[in-house]
């Protein structure tokens, strides 16, 4: 709008910016820089723009691995992971699952911080196999999404699955489903490994705190079991 102004008056771009000092040019210089990026990011974390546009599943592999998510994958040997209910032979992109809707999202920047020592991982030792406790980065990334999901009872899933909806035709489905609500588990509980490359669960994930209804005994009570137990 400025640059316009200026040219509506006949003043060529140059011989505006002299009437200041050079000082005030460099500030001039760094408040547009600063408005420039500002534009730019929150053009590219405009969910409409990041979801059609720019988080495409190749934009993605740049820094995820390409062979830790196979978009060809199925959960059956008929059945898609699909993208919409209506649609039987869509694919679910990379988006559906890690980019959650809204008009504006940061588009989870501090997760491709924090990832940064799992990709260099990778790099360093591909088949992530050490002697040891050591954990695989791919196994610690995948253990860290698991106790997120669970924690927010599988809240990923549950933005295109329906609990109402979910109707399983077959009976091992069927019976699986009413264990589970019976049960009042979460989805990733029995869902952990399904586009990505499988990783073993731990013997510890996915527990409950145990909830001890009995009162705790009382101080009178504690005593009078220890002064049982030095007759003894």
């Amino acid at each position: 709008m400025a640059v316009v102004l200026i040219w509506m008056r006949g003043i060529s771009v140059k011989n505006f910016f002299q009437r200041f000092s050079l000082q005030s040019r460099i500030i001039f210089a760094i408040a547009g820089a600063g408005i420039l990026i500002i534009g730019v990011f929150f053009a590219v974390a405009y969910e409409p723009v990041t979801r059609n546009f720019v988080a495409q599943d190749a934009t993605c592999n740049y820094c995820h691995l390409p062979w830790e998510f196979n978009p060809d994958v199925r959960l059956t040997a008929t059945k898609p992971h699909q993208a919409k209910p209506d649609q039987p032979q869509s694919q679910a992109k990379c988006v559906d699952c890690h980019l959650p809707e809204g008009r504006l999202n940061a588009t989870f920047v501090y997760t491709h911080i924090v990832s940064f020592t799992d990709l260099f991982g990778k790099f360093r030792d591909l088949e992530a196999e050490r002697a040891g406790d050591w954990i695989p980065p791919r196994a610690a990334t995948a253990y860290r999404v698991r106790d997120r999901l669970f924690e927010t009872d599988s809240g990923t899933c549950r933005t295109c699955h329906i609990e109402d909806e979910i109707k399983p035709k077959r009976t091992r489905g069927i019976n699986a489903h009413k264990l589970a609500l019976e049960k009042k588990q979460t989805c990733i509980e029995c869902h952990y490994n399904e586009v990505h490359r499988p990783v073993d669960q731990r013997k510890a994930a996915f527990q409950r705190p145990i909830i001890s209804f009995e009162q705790p005994p009382s101080a009178e009570m504690k005593l009078l079991q220890f002064v049982q137990e030095v007759r003894r």
